[in-house]
């Protein structure tokens, strides 16, 4: 299960990381697999590709070559998993429950952003992948592209976190939707040989300016 503490390093790479799709080649690395999301604009003029390596406490990843623009932690708590208030009081990112009446994703994250003042990020499951409302009013919607290999896809929690990481590097959501927004797992470099991303999927991100009801708050 995604952890509850999650730590996020957002990557300005400066070298070409090793890719492959997951389970094609032996796996060298020194380091367990960390989650990961690789942003590869297609602006003009060509802007530098991003990483996104999320962490837990029992699985920590050595950071590929390049700048690292923002780190940290933060909490993600999962409404089904039946905790007590305190922890969704408390978190940045909130997962939807799985089953509500509510039948569109919009009004869920609307509800969990209003309840939640806290939270930064709502996420909730939808078709195919899921629907994130922001803080500050915006929607942002997360698409598998293709189909992930069995048990692969990263999910509301981690499209979260993603998204979370993002925003707190200052990096703007708009370059999302024309990037090519790849997930996986990367594993540190062995001794000698460079760090390796097992590519799982792709992802398409679409960004809606969206006034979510009371979730709108006055900048600082």
């Amino acid at each position: 299960m995604f952890e509850r503490l999650v730590g996020v390093h957002v990557l300005r790479l400066g070298d070409v990381l090793n890719m492959s799709r997951v389970g094609s080649t032996a796996r060298t690395a020194s380091k367990v697999p960390a989650l990961a999301i690789l942003v590869l604009p297609r602006e003009v003029p060509p802007h530098e590709p991003h990483l996104v390596l999320l962490t837990g406490a029992s699985n920590l990843c050595a950071i590929p070559p390049g700048t690292l623009v923002a780190e940290g932690s933060h909490v993600v708590v999962h409404l089904d998993d039946g905790l007590k208030e305190a922890w969704p009081e408390a978190a940045d990112v909130v997962v939807g429950a799985a089953r509500r009446p509510y039948p569109f994703p919009a009004h869920r994250v609307t509800r969990i952003l209003d309840r939640y003042p806290g939270c930064e990020v709502a996420t909730s499951r939808r078709r195919r992948g899921c629907l994130a409302g922001l803080r500050d009013g915006r929607l942002a919607k997360v698409t598998e592209v293709g189909e992930p290999l069995a048990g692969t896809s990263p999910g509301p929690a981690v499209y979260g976190s993603f998204l979370y990481g993002w925003l707190v590097a200052g990096l703007p959501l708009g370059c999302l939707t024309t990037a090519s927004v790849v997930h996986g797992r990367y594993a540190g470099p062995a001794a000698g040989g460079a760090g390796s991303l097992e590519v799982t999927g792709r992802a398409q991100i679409t960004v809606a300016e969206s006034m979510l009801r009371g979730a709108r708050r006055s900048a600082p």
